[in-house]
Parts: structure tokens; sequence; C-alpha cells
């Protein structure tokens, strides 16, 4: 080996070894992190009055003060009967990857506020509950018809008409509880008669004492078998009336695509059994303004598949500029069924009862809209899987994630209420559609869909999406590619209209605890906070005039991406593929677009912790502390719109690489407008 070699190799070695120390500094521990929060969290005064009962379905123990946190929810909402909490695991540290040291806290399970289709999909109440008395004495409780026996040790805390039990029979405590929930009307619209306590009740002695909630159960069976038969039961009295179901797809020069479209409609419409016959449905083609030759096309496609499904098409069309809401409002308004699904010609169904699947969700009571799980074309890897609402604005959970296994307890699995869903593939009911007003015609491309779920929460429906099933989605077909610029400023429009119309709403999600990750658009793996918790921004950093463009060789293999840019900030990260991370230092560069060439300033990057970045790229080296969050001193620029990319230069070799991301920054000062985020390419 040559000595050059060498020594390079023993200077990569000691960046290695300060990246590693570098990363255990970042990462937070969950113990101290959960003992500092819980510290933080404010104390019931006194131990309010109030006769309940709480079931233990696991081994391990209540947490410090659980108690008086049930008695204080209790009393502080009259109307919550039923209430579980947060876990984590508390107790010896076992074999296998989620193994810890003896009395190590580990695994956080933080749970979604009530959620009626999660209760059917899994015991997602999980090791502790709590049921007010009235309601036991209502469901003719007696210890053996739950399934239950007195606890040996009773918890501190437990008092006056106050009692604990532990669970003896699962399967027959499932099946008390789910009765409970229905008695108590928690599958009503608006039931706000389950709570959560979002804090940590319970510390199980290990993660196997949960997997009891999540395997296979009769009753869970038995309900969506019920589901289906009252389907079945609507299906047969309208028999001979027409469809029960009306499929609207926007659409405008995809003829081949709405093929495939209308092909999986067909075959969605399949029973899973021979029993019964094909889902009644028809389809609405609205197309706003397809050349002469692919409009023929279109209708010769419409008479051939309408004769070969057996289900009526009709093809309205309707030169207009793209708008999105507006092509769905008006095939909503020529419907004949009862249900309507809003589909996209870029979504192909793939299975056989898919219909009858979502259909027996969306036509009860309580349901808003039925989403369901998209995949990107040819692949398991998800597209959308419900849309979480976090500071930064909607997004697609579990989005470039592979659908193996399972996400955060279950968070791909079973059917989830969620906020709001895509209306690149979204079932309602079509009263209830027109009732509220359809989709907002104001909102021409984006968020409608979100405003329209926002609308049926805030009307006390739940939102759902189907996650036992899939399509796949070709995403960007149905409406062509935008003017880069035109795309980001109509986002940031349309985004300010969406939480003007819902403020309330502005970062919250009731189905999404706080206390899991919320940090950026991109960054769509559920995970819990603490793991992120030591990361901090960069405050009002002044860039520097950058005069060493020469020494940097422009490079795609420096991967820059820019996730969020705005009021004064830019966060995102920088890869460098195919090499040793732990040896670059970054700078984020800004180009005044109207300098092409020059002009340049730098901003020495912060790393940033980010995980996903390690799940994601696990081909590349040292990746997990490549991102960045900057606040940018705006009087340190002059005014204008910069080109946003990245520096990178290898401290071992001195090799020095740069990329531009295609996104802009607009630096303005006060009295000068405000700063707005645009981009030049998608």
């Amino acid at each position: 080996m040559g000595i050059r070699k060498l020594v390079r190799q023993t200077l990569e070695g000691m960046e290695d070894r300060r990246y590693r120390q570098r990363l255990r500094e970042r990462q937070t521990v969950y113990g101290a992190w959960a003992a500092a929060l819980e510290a933080g969290q404010q104390a019931p005064v006194a131990d309010p009055e109030g006769d309940f009962a709480v079931f233990c379905a696991g081994k391990g123990r209540m947490a410090r003060g659980a108690w008086e946190a049930i008695g204080a929810y209790f009393a502080a909402n009259p109307q919550v009967r039923i209430l579980y909490g947060d876990e984590d695991v508390w107790g010896e540290g076992g074999k296998g990857p989620a193994a810890g040291a003896p009395g190590e806290r580990r695994l956080p399970w933080y749970k979604p506020d009530w959620s009626p289709d999660v209760l059917d999909s899994f015991f997602y109440f999980g090791s502790l509950v709590a049921i007010r008395g009235e309601l036991l004495w209502a469901a003719d409780f007696a210890p053996e018809g739950f399934g239950v026996r007195p606890a040996g040790e009773i918890p501190e805390g437990a008092s006056g008409n106050r009692a604990f039990y532990e669970v003896t029979d699962f399967r027959v405590y499932e099946k008390a509880v789910q009765a409970c929930v229905e008695l108590a009307g928690g599958y009503e619209r608006a039931a706000a008669c389950v709570g959560h306590v979002g804090r940590i009740l319970f510390h199980a002695q290990g993660p196997e004492e949960q997997d009891i909630f999540f395997l296979p159960s009769a009753v869970r069976e038995k309900r969506r078998q019920l589901r289906l038969l009252t389907l079945g039961g609507m299906l047969e009295r309208r028999r001979g009336q027409g469809p029960f179901l009306s499929v609207v797809i926007p659409s405008k020069d995809h003829p081949e695509e709405l093929k495939a479209c209308v092909e999986g409609c067909v075959l969605a419409a399949r029973p899973v059994s021979g029993e019964a016959g094909p889902f009644p449905f028809e389809i609405v083609l609205v197309d706003n303004g397809s050349a002469r030759e692919n409009r023929e096309r279109i209708q010769d496609l419409a008479g051939e598949l309408e004769g070969r499904a057996g289900c009526q098409i009709r093809y309205l069309y309707r030169p207009m500029e793209f708008n999105f809401s507006r092509m769905c409002n008006l095939g909503a308004s020529q419907a004949q069924g009862e249900l309507v699904l809003f589909l996209n010609d870029d979504v192909t169904l793939c299975q056989a009862g898919t219909f009858a699947e979502m259909a027996a969700l969306a036509v009860r009571d309580f349901t808003g809209a039925v989403g369901l799980k998209l995949y990107y074309p040819d692949s398991v890897r998800i597209q959308h899987g419900g849309i979480a609402n976090l500071p930064s604005g909607p997004v697609d959970r579990l989005r470039f994630l592979q659908d193996h296994g399972s996400h955060y307890y279950g968070a791909n699995r079973g059917n989830r209420n969620v906020l709001a869903v895509t209306g690149a593939c979204l079932m309602v009911r079509r009263d209830r559609f027109l009732e509220s007003g359809g989709f907002a015609e104001a909102l021409r491309v984006a968020f409608n869909d979100v405003d329209f779920c926002f609308r049926m929460y805030e009307a006390g429906y739940r939102n759902v999406c189907v996650n036992g099933m899939y399509a796949y989605h070709h995403e960007s077909l149905s409406r062509g590619e935008d003017e880069a610029q035109d795309k980001r400023e109509r986002l940031r429009e349309e985004m300010e209209m969406l939480y003007a119309a819902h403020p309330a709403l502005k970062g919250e999600d009731p189905y999404y605890s706080p206390w899991l990750n919320r940090e950026s658009l991109h960054t769509t793996g559920i995970r819990p906070a603490y793991l992120t918790a030591g990361n901090r921004v960069q405050r009002a950093v002044a860039p520097v005039a950058f005069g060493a463009v020469g020494e940097y060789r422009e490079d795609a293999c420096l991967a820059v991406s820019i996730e969020e840019c705005g009021e004064g900030g830019v966060r995102g990260y920088g890869v460098v593929l195919g090499d040793d991370n732990a040896c670059y230092e970054r700078a984020l560069l800004l180009q005044r677009a109207s300098e092409e060439g020059g002009g340049i300033y730098a901003l020495d990057l912060e790393e940033m912790y980010r995980p996903d970045l390690e799940e994601n790229m696990p081909d590349q080296r040292n990746v997990a502390l490549c991102g960045f969050a900057v606040e940018i001193e705006k009087a340190a620029v002059p005014a204008g719109r910069y080109r946003l990319g990245m520096a990178a230069r290898n401290r071992v070799t001195g090799l020095g690489l740069l990329n531009w991301s295609g996104r802009f920054w607009e630096a303005a000062f006060p009295g000068a407008g405000r700063a707005r985020e645009t981009e030049d390419d998608s």
C-alpha cells in the first residue's frame, strides 16, 4: 500500500470516528427525554373524585401519576366514558433488535385520538383502558363477562369508587370493550365519548406483551363482515334502480392511461367470491379539452368498454382551463349513484372487491371521505397512506417507504382514520358531498381534497384510509407539467387559502400525536420526536460572498434537496453519493437570479440529524448528519431572488463539489414585501 493511500485511509478513519461521536451526541436517549417531558407536564392539583375502573391487558406497570391523570381527564371531560393513553416498554432487556438494557425505557407507542376504524383493525387501546362506572353498570359488568379478575396488587392512587382489574381472557375482554364502545355511542357522528390521554400511562414489561393487540381477531372480522352485509342489503334494495357508485374521472389527452384506469374499475367491481355479481357502478368522464384525435379515441374507448364491462360510461367534454375541483363538481352533479368515487386517470385499481371494501365504510353515518393506499407503479413503495397535517403543511404519510412489514405500530396496515385522504382516489356519499358544497373551486389544483376532508372532519365525520388494499398511482399525468415558478407560487397561495378557511387546524392533527416527528414535508416516516430532539435551527446566520467557485466542480453526485424555504429560513439535506459523507463540510449557496455566473453568497451549515436519510439511503455512507435547517439574516444580502444550491468540500482530499437544487428563495426587507418560495423545475 502506498504512503499516500495509507495517509488517506488514516485520515478518513479519524473523520469516521469524529462522525460517530457527533452522531452519539445528537441521538437523544428516550428515557431521559421522556422523564424531562413528564416532569414538565402539569400534574392534577388534587385527585379528582370519580367512579371508574381501570383494566390492564398486559404485563407491566402503570406509570407514576397515571391514576391521577385518568381521574383528572374524566373530571375535565364529563362526556368521555372510555379512556386510553400512550405507553412504552420498561422492563428486562430481552433479545432481538427491540431489546434494551434492563431498566431502560424504550419503544414509545404514541397513539391517535379516538379512531373507530383503527379499533376495528386492531386493539390500539393497548394495555390500559379506563371505563366509567355508569357505562359498566349499563353494560351489566361482571368480571367473568369481561374476561377479567381483580388485580392482586392495587396501584398507587386507586381509592374510593375505583377498581383495578387484570385481563385473564383477552378475546372475551376485547369483545366486552367493543360492546362498551358501541353502547357509549362511539360509532356515531361527532362521537366524543372515547378519550385519549396524550401521555405515557403504562410501561409494558416487553414488546412481546403488545403483540396480542395486533393479532387477527374474531371480534374485528365480525364487524367487517357486518359492514359488508349491511352494504349487500343496500345493494339488494337498490337493484334495478341504476348504479350504486359513480366513478368520476377528470381526464385530458391521456387515452391510454384512461383505458388502464377504466379497466382497473372493472376489476375493482368484481366480487372477491363468486357468490355475488359485480358491484353496480357507472363512469363519468370529465374531459376539459382533449385534442380532436384523443377525443375520438376516448369516445371509441368508452363505447368499447361500456359494452364489455356492462356499465354505463358518460363522456362530458367541457373545454376549460384545468381546475380539478370544478371538473369533479361537474361530474358529481351528473352522477346517479349513492356514492361517488373521484379517481385520477393515472390511478389503476388492482384488486377485486375494492369497490365493496371502500363502499362498506363510506355508507356509514359517521364516515366522511374514504381513501385507499397508493403505490408507485410496479412496486410496493408507498405513495399515499393518508394525509398528516404537520406544521409545515399537509403531507402524505409513509411516502416513499417500502410496504414491507409493519411501520410504526401498524401505520401501514388495516383501516386508519386520518385527517385527510388524497383526491386521486376518494369515495364519499354523493348527498354528503353535495350538501357540503363539494370541492372548493378556488383551489384549482392543490389542497382541494384536504380542504374537503377538513370540512368533513369539522362536521363531525371520520375520514379513513383503507390500507388493506392498494392501487397504483402514476403521479403527475393528470394535469401535466406546470411552469415551475407558477407551480410553487400557486401551491403557496392555495395552502394559505386552505388554512385561512380552517385556522383551527393549522399544524394540528388529532390522528398524529404531537410526540411524533413533525418536521419537514419530505420526512414522512413515522417515528417518535425524541429521536431528533437534539436538532437545533441555525439562527439568523449572515451569508458571505462566495469567491471560490472555480475551486468546486459542479456535479450531480452532490444530491441537494431543499425541502422548505420561505420566510427567513431554509431546510433540507445534501448527500455526496458514493463517498464518505463524514469527510465533508457543507455550505448553502445563494446565487442572485439576475447574475447567473456571479453574485453568489455562501452560508456554512451545521449538521442536523436525519434518521430518515439512513432509512431511505441504506447504500450511502454516513448520511445521518447530512441535514440542515438555517434561518438567514435578511439584511445580509441584497433584496432579490436567489437560486439555492450547496457546496461541499472533502476535508481529507480537498475535493470540492457544488450543485443547484432548482429551488429559489426571495429575500425581502420590511416594507419591501415578504419572503416567498418559488421553484424553477418540478
